[in-house]
Parts: C-alpha cells; structure tokens; sequence
C-alpha cells in the first residue's frame, strides 16, 4: 500500500484493501470476560476487512488503569505534559492487553505506539488540536496483520511528547483514525445499543433511533458520543454507527 501527500496530509493512494475502524470503549475493556465480547465483534468484522480496533482504558474511576485513576495517582502540581504521559498509559496498557489475548485466540494482531499510529497536535496537552495526520505506520503494520489496536485519545506534538484529545476522545480518535485511512464510517461499540430517546438505564422501554443526523445527535447532548466526534465525523462526511457491545440488537446510524 503507499501513500502520498496531498494539501499538507497523507493519503491512502490503493483503497484495494478493504478497511474498518471499530472503537471500543472502558466498560468494554474492562475485564477479561467482557473483553470476549470485544473479541467476538472483531473475529465478525475481520471476515469483512482488516482492522484498526481503538480502545479506551480499561473500566471508570477507582478501576485499577481507568484515567480517573491515574490521574488521582498524580498532583494538581504536575505540569500539563506531566499528566498527560501519565493517562496515556491506561491506553497504552489497554491496548497491549486486547492485542495479546486477540493472539491466543490466533488472530493476526499487533498494537502501535502513539508515535507510530500517526495523529499528529499542537502542544495543548489536555485539549489538543490535530494539525495533521500520517496513515503511513498504520498501513505498513497493515500488510502484515490482520488487526491493529491502538490507543484512543492520546495524540504526539512534534517534538514527540504525549499529548490528550480531552474528554471523550477515543471516540473522536475513531473518527480520525477513519478519516486518515480514507473511510466513510467508522463503528463504536458502547455499553448502550444506540442511542435513546430516554436513558434506557433509567426507563426500560426506552426508544431507540434507528437513524440520527448529525445535528440531531449534536441537540441530544447525548452522552454516548462526544460532540467533539460527531462534529468531526459531520464536517469530514463519516457516518458513525453506535452499537452495543454486549448485544446483538441493531444499534444507531449517524450521518448527513
């Protein structure tokens, strides 16, 4: 595969290879049961395409390498950068994780540093700005395997140091991560099969959208997508699908 510059960012030039970019976020990485889940959706995507899987770290706060907790492990004193390397290894650890148990179950996988995985942002360490982006260590490691796991909401400036995509930003890696390999849609696996009208977790017969626009998502202020992605995914024409990692029901379409 190669890619060429085009306007400042590189481009994916043989689109021959079928690709799907699939996140999964912390309730789904959180332990080694519901990780056979994760599993189970990416052994059904791999017959379709090969894979970029972005994870979240692993469970919410008080969960051992959840960010939260990583971050009450550090100082309000620590600079910005300080912090910032300190969350990026929930990720990182999350990564490496699904990676190994994908190869004992004889997947063809491997996982990417932050430094070879290609988002490229300003020096904002806790709400970076994208200044561009390189597909290129992503596709090399795709001719060899058939998964790449990466870590979402982690990004590096130019002079290498870890740098955040502030909340919620796995599911905008997601969205990048579709954009820099020339995709028009990426899949987002969550706790929730799609999104409501009411909080299924509070009503039970909770009424799901089949399809949302991109700004009727944005209205819902909706916690199961971060704005910040669905803006994205709107100004770059990627369609998001939300479904639930833990069900087989339908989940939620969100495009133009």
């Amino acid at each position: 595969m190669e890619v060429k510059e085009k306007n400042g960012r590189f481009i994916r030039t043989d689109a021959s290879m079928p690709l799907q970019v699939l996140k999964f976020g912390g309730t789904s990485m959180r332990t080694r049961t519901t990780r056979k889940a994760v599993i189970a959706h990416i052994k059904t995507q791999r017959e379709k395409a090969k894979l970029v899987v972005v994870v979240s770290a692993m469970g919410r706060f008080r969960d051992p390498y959840a960010t939260d907790t990583l971050l009450s492990l550090g100082s309000l004193k620590m600079r910005k950068k300080e912090q910032a390397s300190l969350v990026s290894i929930g990720e990182q650890l999350s990564a490496l994780t699904l990676c190994a148990e994908l190869l004992e179950e004889g997947i063809s996988a491997c996982t990417l540093s932050f430094l070879e995985a290609g988002i490229i942002s300003d020096q904002h360490y806790d709400y970076a700005q994208v200044k561009y982006m390189d597909p290129s260590g992503i596709l090399k490691a795709l001719e060899q395997f058939d998964v790449v796991v990466v870590g979402g909401f982690i990004a590096i400036d130019e002079e290498m140091e870890v740098t955040t995509l502030g909340r919620g930003g796995s599911d905008y890696s997601a969205v990048l991560f579709a954009d820099m390999l020339g995709l028009k849609e990426a899949i987002i696996y969550t706790d929730v099969n799609g999104v409501y009208v009411e909080d299924p977790k509070q009503q039970k017969n909770a009424r799901k959208y089949e399809y949302l626009s991109y700004g009727s998502m944005l209205a819902l202020h909706s916690r199961v997508l971060h704005d910040r992605c669905v803006v994205y995914a709107r100004d770059h024409h990627i369609r998001i699908y939300v479904k639930g990692t833990f069900s087989k029901e339908e989940g939620t379409w969100i495009g133009s």
